[in-house]
């Protein structure tokens, strides 16, 4: 039986024209770690782990961002940037309440909130994911949730996901989750639990 040929390919075959794009010949690190990449995903986690609610005074009709560290055990979670932090990758930064995404492509985002209302108005809350380009400001691609609170005794739980799209950012795109409400004054929103993550996609 002969040995079967088609699996063997020689360097000069894997470092020239089979890669049509490789106009250097040279197959780097760094196209490696991004094939990987988009075949396991990039990802990143924030999260407020079991702690003393703190809270957050959201002024009425407008957006806040969550405060992740709140109550003083916000913390990161995984992230992929290892030794490359601002280059490739994703970077989980509780400190500044936001996920920061390097790479270009498509990122599925995940929010779970479980939280409380210290007063007892009745008050519809609206948890928002939202995306920040290069630091030109919050825009939101739709992807929100809303639950009601009639007492201040009451917990409950809220989520959103969606997928975006960093293609056409220069350097970076945060990853925000804001909560809005409509009532009259301000309220106070208090996190007992939460969870921000991405992972790539494509």
């Amino acid at each position: 039986m002969g040995t079967p040929t088609a699996l063997r390919k020689t360097r000069a075959v894997l470092t020239g024209t089979s890669f049509a794009n490789n106009t250097t010949g040279a197959i780097t690190a760094q196209m490696v770690r991004q094939f990987v990449e988009t075949g396991m995903g990039g990802y990143a986690t924030i999260y407020s782990p079991a702690g003393t609610p703190a809270s957050q005074a959201v002024a009425s009709t407008a957006t806040a961002t969550i405060d992740w560290n709140a109550d003083s055990v916000g913390a990161n979670g995984p992230d992929d940037t290892g030794t490359v932090t601002g280059t490739v990758g994703s970077d989980a930064d509780f400190a500044n309440d936001r996920i920061r995404i390097y790479d270009k492509g498509f990122f599925m985002v995940n929010l779970g909130i479980s939280f409380a209302q210290t007063g007892a108005d009745t008050v519809i809350w609206t948890f928002r994911i939202a995306h920040d380009i290069d630091g030109a400001g919050a825009t939101y691609p739709g992807y929100d949730c809303a639950v009601q609170r009639v007492a201040a005794t009451l917990d409950n739980m809220v989520s959103a996901s969606g997928i975006i799209n960093t293609t056409g950012h220069t350097t970076y795109t945060d990853v925000l989750a804001q909560v809005k409400h409509a009532d009259s004054g301000s309220e106070n929103f208090q996190m007992h639990y939460g969870q921000l993550s991405v992972f790539r996609v494509g």
